[in-house]
């Protein structure tokens, strides 16, 4: 079956841009050629595209991102990105990382007495898993996969979004959404790479992956920008993982 024709990207590229986070003036940092994936497994087979992705860094909060999917249609995404050879870019997405995320929350969350929302669930199988062990009542929703219904009008003590948010194009409206489905004293766990773990220059980071869909890219700075604009405060667990949890009165 023949490839879908890749859609139209500008040949034209600002030495600036707004920050999508803060709209502060983002500089350009670089390029990224579209075919290159977490895993390096395009390098290791030979394949480039010649497309090359660039991708600003805002000075002020420490955002990354690039605007060069901003007009692309979930078809678009699903034919270019989210396609059958997906697997191969993220190869613990259907099993290993549902368990190890079921794991942390069991971890996180000792007292089962939670609903759990799943956002950006894939398969469903950390849904099932946090089932088993004693959460309830736990709900899914993913807009490519699986259940593609939007839990709207409830809320949930716990909020998930695992691998997800690097994946908008529109960073705060995918925040504004988890803090929706959360409930006023419930928390948001979601994981994504902190760059301010990042050492040398930050484009030369595996994690700056267009193949994989991996548009935003967050650090500490933008994370409690962020928990700021949600009136939540920021915790960080580890460099993937983190926790917007609700401001502690008196």
């Amino acid at each position: 079956m023949a490839q879908k024709p890749f859609p139209h990207l500008a040949e034209a590229v600002s030495v600036s841009l707004p920050c999508k986070l803060c709209n502060e003036s983002a500089a350009l940092a670089g390029f990224a050629d579209f075919s290159r994936d977490v895993y390096d497994y395009n390098r290791q087979r030979g394949i480039i595209s010649g497309v090359a992705v660039p991708y600003y860094r805002c000075p002020a909060c420490d955002f990354g991102f690039t605007d060069r999917f901003d007009a692309w249609s979930d078809a678009d995404f699903v034919d270019h990105i989210y396609n059958s050879e997906y697997h191969l870019f993220d190869p613990r997405y259907a099993d290993a990382r549902p368990r190890k995320t079921a794991g942390i929350v069991c971890d996180v969350f000792p007292d089962r007495a939670h609903s759990v929302l799943d956002y950006g669930a894939g398969n469903g199988l950390t849904a099932e898993l946090l089932r088993e062990a004693g959460f309830g009542p736990v709900e899914s929703y993913d807009p490519h996969h699986g259940n593609t219904v939007r839990p709207d009008g409830k809320t949930f003590d716990i909020v998930i979004c695992i691998e997800v948010v690097e994946h908008s194009t529109a960073p705060l409206a995918i925040f504004d959404e988890l803090n929706r489905y959360c409930a006023p004293d419930g928390v948001i766990l979601f994981s994504t790479k902190d760059f301010s773990t990042v050492k040398g220059h930050w484009m030369d980071d595996g994690y700056v992956a267009p193949r994989n869909g991996h548009v935003s890219l967050f650090a500490k700075r933008s994370f409690h920008l962020i928990a700021q604009r949600l009136g939540r405060v920021y915790h960080g667990l580890d460099k993937y993982r983190h926790l917007l949890m609700p401001v502690e009165t008196e």
